[in-house]
């Protein structure tokens, strides 16, 4: 993406100083490639991000899917690998793990693992969503929000009242 991104940039830019009457159009295709471009860096580095966090563990099986699903406290993050908001939501997953070590930090990758991202919807009967968030205590689900509700404080706010 990044190659199409940075060919598209340089195509309309070589049109914007040919047809300089058209810069309306050629402007457009750079302002666009340059979008996509840094589009698809935020989600990579996202995606580094949960590869290197020490306090996000990864879901890849049902077997683990289960035991999250039944734990005392938990929360749960549906991450995207390829969506811009994800990408953003991401850092504030981290923060919150990183800042409250007593609950572990769980992320489903619904691209690659999209039947695990189901059999949350349907044990806990929350209605799909990416990004989405999950308070799991004592095995259900007592709050869950999505995309750009996903904070580091808001997160705070609602395990703090579940650990009284």
């Amino acid at each position: 993406m990044v190659l199409l991104a940075s060919v598209g940039i340089i195509f309309f830019t070589i049109r914007l100083a040919v047809d300089p009457a058209n810069w309306v159009v050629h402007g457009t295709g750079v302002a666009v490639c340059v979008y996509m471009w840094v589009r698809h860096a935020k989600v990579g580095r996202s995606n580094r991000t949960i590869a290197s966090s020490p306090s996000l563990h990864v879901i890849h099986d049902e077997a683990t899917l289960g035991e999250v699903l039944a734990s005392d406290h938990a929360v749960l993050y549906k991450h995207s690998t390829r969506c811009p908001v994800s990408a953003i939501v991401i850092d504030e997953v981290r923060q919150f793990g990183e800042t409250h070590p007593s609950w572990p930090v769980y992320v489903i990758q619904v691209i690659e693992h999209r039947r695990l991202s189901d059999i949350v919807a349907e044990r806990l009967a929350v209605r799909h969503e990416s990004p989405q968030a999950l308070i799991i205590n004592e095995g259900r689900c007592v709050w869950d929000t999505s995309h750009n509700g996903i904070t580091a404080q808001r997160l705070s706010q609602h395990v703090a009242s579940e650990s009284k």
